[in-house]
């Protein structure tokens, strides 16, 4: 899942919420690799935004969810 995200964010296209949502879910929960990619404040935070959210993306703000959109980025792809 983080792989196909990677690909979209690296194409510059529009990521889907589901897609989002889903590929923060998986780095907070099981992506160890991904999880070690982030800070222990931002992983926090990437925790904070998921558990928010519920999955749903009317739960989060604009900024919230570019907020989450930069951490996962950051989580798959390795960078600040």
């Amino acid at each position: 899942m983080a792989g196909s995200l990677s690909r979209l964010v690296a194409r510059g296209r529009a990521v889907p919420w589901l897609a989002l949502y889903e590929s923060g879910r998986w780095i907070y929960g099981h992506g160890k690799r991904a999880w070690g990619n982030l800070e222990p404040g931002e992983r926090e935070r990437l925790g904070a935004l998921v558990r928010k959210s519920k999955g749903r993306r009317a739960n989060l703000s604009t900024r919230e969810r570019d907020e989450l959109l930069s951490l996962v980025k950051k989580a798959a792809m390795g960078k600040g």
